[in-house]
Order: C-alpha cells, then sequence, then structure tokens
C-alpha cells in the first residue's frame, strides 16, 4: 500500500505522534512538524484538546482529541485503537515525557534509550548512576520529613550554599539556593508549598517499584563550584557527537537564586585539550545513563581539571538555542530531530565559523501587562547583530519576581540579542549598552 507522498509498506502506515501542548497551540510548532514528517513521507497524528482539532485538520494525516493530554490513562484511551499503528513519539516534551513513556509501556510503541530518558529526567537517578564516576553530595527530602532539625542536618552534609531543586523539571522553576540554616527550613516548606498546588504536575513509578512524586519530594544537593558551561550535542547508536559548548558568562540575582544574562557560544575560553577531556567525560556518562537516539543538552562545571556534572536533559537546550546552533552551523535542528527519529546517519562533523556568539538576556524587572520592547533599534545598529529572540507577546501578563515559583519563567525569559564576534573585548560593551538600552514597557506596571 502507499500513501499519497509515496512512502511504501509499514513505514506508510504507521503514525508518528505529536502532542497539541494547552495554551502553546498559537506558537505553530505542531504544524511545522506535521509538514516536514510529511515531506518525508511520515504520517502524522496529533493529540489535541477537542476544541482545537479543527486547527489540525488537514495539517496532520490524523487528529485525535483528547480532553487531558497529560493523562497516561486520558492518551492510552484515545489512541489504544491506533495500537500496532504507532512508530514513534514525534518529540518529547519535558511537560508531558511521564505521559509519553507511560502510553510506550502500554500500548508497546518502541522507544529507544528509554532508560537514558529516565535516568536523566528523573534527577536523583542520574545522581545514583554518576555517585562513582562523577561524584555530587545529593539527598531526596521527603516533605513529611522536614524539620529543622533535618536542615541543619542537610548543611552540615552538604556544606552552605546547597541547592534545592524538584527531582525533574526545567527553566529553574522552583530551584533555591540555601544560604543557612535559619532560613533554610522556611525556604524549603515555601517549595514544597508551591509544588503542591501545581496541576502541572505528575508522579511517575519506575520499574524497580519506585514511585517519584515532585510534589512531596526534592533533592537537595551541594553547590559545586567552577566556571558553569553547557555543551549541545547528540547521540546516535551511543556515541556523542558534540556541537556547541555555551559559557555563562555574566549573572544576575534574586534573592539567592542566580540566573545567567550572557552566555558566550562556542566559548572562546576553552582549549582543544579542555575540549577532549569533556567529550570523553560526557561519552563515559552517556553510555552509563543509557542515553541514545536524541539531542542533549548537558550543564556542568569546570575548574581547569575536573567534570562536575549538574544535569543532563535529553533534548536540545531551550530557548534560543536551535536559533544558535542554525546560525553557526547553517543546520535546521528540527530536521536532524527527525533524522534521530527515524534512524537515518547523522553527520560526524559540523563545522562552523570563527569567532563566537554573544548571547544577552533582558529580564522584566516587574509586573504588569506587556505592551513592547524599548530600545531595539539600537540593538539591531550594531554592526556585530546577528539575530534575536522574543519570549513574550503583546498583552501578556508577567507576573512579579515574588510570586510562584512555577512562574519564574516568565519574568526570566523575556529577550535575547546576539552578536557575532571576533574579539573578547567586544564583549563588555555590547553587554552592558544592550541591558542598559533594552526595556520592557508595561500598560499597567506593578
Amino acid at each position: 500500500m502507499q500513501d499519497r507522498t509515496g512512502t511504501s509498506g509499514a513505514a506508510a502506515e504507521a503514525y508518528y505522534v505529536d502532542v497539541a501542548l494547552p495554551g502553546l497551540e498559537s506558537f505553530g510548532e505542531v504544524e511545522i512538524r506535521c509538514g516536514l514528517l510529511r515531506d518525508m513521507g511520515l504520517r502524522s497524528l496529533v493529540l489535541a484538546r477537542p476544541e482545537m482539532v479543527e486547527r489540525y485538520t488537514g495539517k496532520a494525516d490524523l487528529v485525535v482529541a483528547c480532553a487531558d493530554v497529560y493523562s497516561t490513562d486520558a492518551v492510552t484511551e484515545v489512541l489504544t485503537p491506533y495500537r500496532g499503528k504507532l512508530a514513534n513519539w514525534v518529540t518529547l516534551n519535558d511537560l508531558v515525557w511521564h505521559m509519553q513513556l507511560g502510553v510506550s509501556d502500554r500500548l508497546g510503541i518502541t522507544f529507544p534509550g528509554k532508560r537514558g530518558q529516565l535516568n536523566c529526567r528523573i534527577k536523583p537517578l542520574l545522581r545514583e548512576v554518576l555517585a562513582d564516576t562523577l561524584p555530587t553530595r545529593a539527598r531526596v527530602i521527603n516533605r513529611d520529613d522536614l524539620s529543622r532539625a533535618l536542615v541543619t542536618e542537610l548543611g552540615a552534609d552538604l556544606g552552605y550554599p546547597f541547592v534545592v531543586k524538584p527531582i525533574w523539571g526545567s527553566g529553574g522553576s522552583y530551584v533555591e539556593f540555601v544560604e543557612d540554616a535559619e532560613t533554610g527550613y522556611d525556604l524549603i516548606s515555601t517549595v514544597f508549598t508551591q509544588l503542591a498546588e501545581d496541576s502541572n504536575i505528575h508522579t511517575y513509578g519506575t520499574d524497580d517499584g519506585r514511585l517519584w512524586d515532585p510534589r512531596t519530594q526534592l533533592l537537595v544537593e551541594e553547590y559545586v563550584t567552577g566556571r558553569e558551561l553547557s555543551l549541545e550535542a547528540f547521540v546516535q547508536h551511543g556515541e556523542l557527537t558534540s556541537l556547541l559548548t555555551q559559557e555563562k558568562y555574566f549573572w544576575d540575582s534574586d534573592g539567592a537564586y542566580r540566573f545567567e544574562t550572557a552566555n558566550l557560544c562556542p566559548t572562546p575560553f576553552l582549549t582543544e585539550a579542555e575540549h577532549a577531556t569533556i567529550h570523553t567525560v560526557m561519552q563515559d556518562a552517556i553510555t552509563r545513563l543509557g542515553v541514545d537516539d536524541t539531542f542533549v543538552h548537558i550543564e556542568f562545571k569546570w575548574d581547569g581539571d575536573r567534570v562536575h556534572m549538574i544535569e543532563l536533559n535529553p533534548r536540545l537546550g531551550g530557548g534560543a538555542v536551535p536559533k544558535t546552533l542554525d546560525n553557526w552551523f547553517g543546520i535546521d535542528t528540527r530536521q536532524l530531530r527527525f533524522t534521530l527519529m527515524v534512524g537515518d546517519p547523522m553527520p560526524a562533523h559540523f563545522h562552523g565559523r570563527d569567532g563566537f556568539t554573544l548571547g544577552v538576556f533582558v529580564n522584566a524587572h516587574q509586573s504588569g501587562t506587556f505592551t513592547e520592547l524599548d530600545g531595539l533599534s539600537w540593538v539591531h545598529a550594531q554592526p556585530e547583530f546577528s539575530f534575536e529572540q522574543k519570549y513574550l507577546q503583546e498583552g501578556q501578563h508577567i507576573p512579579p519576581r515574588n510570586g510562584s515559583k512555577a512562574n519564574r519563567v516568565h519574568w526570566l525569559y523575556c529577550y535575547d540579542a546576539f552578536y557575532d564576534c571576533t574579539d573578547i573585548t567586544q564583549i563588555d560593551r555590547l553587554y552592558t549598552e544592550t541591558r542598559n538600552r533594552v526595556h520592557l514597557k508595561f500598560a499597567d506596571a506593578h
């Protein structure tokens, strides 16, 4: 049998499953991915809220209504009629990976690298697997066990400051730094309280019988010093191919919470020997964790001699990372993701340009209804300007910084400007001027 794109055999009958996440449909990413699948001669099935089915009709080969795309039970029910005709997931999302893995188990969907996905997404498992090779002192604490005595014990065991983070998640949501025992108890209590109110959090049970519940469990670990970097790469057939290494170069803070305000990509401050050492360590970690057939975004610290892995995400980095890779290599990361998905061979080497890209990040300093960005004419006029990433839409509400920790991403990710540089002396001027000139405007600032 042959479908309309000309692909024959079993591939023509199988569906690649995508998920239209509630509230994110307007970005149009699902439609783009459906088009790429069609160009490859592959069929797409989109899971969407009932009221959004019409949006994807004609774009996907099949649209299936699901009242709750976050629920393993609900998605399994609506996909059961297609058992045996589901090839793979188009992409794994940080918000629904638990559902995707659970549905794969129930319906027999092939899932290469599943063990690695779990070991990376459930952060305590990553610490367990790498305990002998990349040791970072860490513990999981339960909400019911929290006491002032426990916080004092953690400080004595891990040292100050120590890091508090969800057992899974991204974007810095709920991450905190405990500076001392006096304030630590109240801070951790607040994190647990806000986690309990987060309706987007779900539990997951692993094959060893453990139940992982982000509402009632937190990972606490020592704070490791060193330069902060991240590696964008992919894994195919167990082999790690490095693409770009970014360095988090400038920082700001909100209370004890630190966040980057500029990065360098690829960093000009690593030698070829350092790159080789880092790659060797990361390859070993990838093998131990069981990560395969996916992009990876690895956060780590480097002290000039030793690598300390902070986390490994089985996906590309967020924000402007895809644009950065496209800018540097002239590649389409969506297309590369699909190449990985279907198992076609990926290039072993990518050749970029000279110099580095400086990314400068503008954050919201107040809350209100966003209207526009001021100061972009100066950014665009700079000879080094390359591209930009805008995260906000007119009329979007920006929550206050002292609000829910789940809303942190909304004031953290607002606008990024990127400059192609050939000299490190360009960094300070472009960074300072961008941060001083670019501002968010609000209709009703608070």
